[in-house]
């Protein structure tokens, strides 16, 4: 009986930070040694409701292109390095969004950078990260 495993899935979140280029380089790492696919997802958050129109529209083509060309060159890195390789742009809060991106691909790992929050407001309603170990359906490692 020839039956097929499932692969090992690991994501990572990219917004193009420095905290989540040192994820993105960890889940590189982990997917290399797990030969498994990598998802190299970004979150396009909303923009505020307070604003115009068109400096709503204008602001949001200005991030999803900042996503862009971030996963065209984690896309490259991790390519490079041998990996299998999902990109994805999805609209939303992090925490939730990432949670949910989980959920529908039946992430086993998903691989976050440390906001680094230290603030009162952070402390009352949590850091994005920590909001993610509270949402997602698989393991998350929180990189610092």
């Amino acid at each position: 009986m020839n039956m097929e495993t499932k692969k090992y899935q690991i994501a990572v979140g990219l917004d193009d930070s420095e905290r989540s280029w040192k994820a993105f380089q960890e889940a590189v790492h982990l997917a290399k040694n797990k030969n498994s696919p990598l998802h190299i997802v970004s979150i396009q958050e909303a923009i505020e409701a307070s604003y115009s129109a068109s400096e709503v529209l204008a602001a949001e083509k200005t991030s999803k292109e900042r996503l862009e060309t971030a996963q065209v060159k984690a896309r490259l890195i991790a390519e490079d390095a041998g990996l299998e390789v999902v990109v994805a742009i999805v609209k939303g809060n992090s925490a939730h969004a990432l949670a949910d991106y989980a959920k529908k691909n039946l992430i086993d790992l998903l691989i976050t950078g440390d906001t680094g929050h230290s603030s009162l407001w952070g402390v009352l309603i949590g850091t994005t990260a920590e909001k993610l170990v509270r949402e997602a359906p698989c393991s998350v490692l929180i990189v610092r």
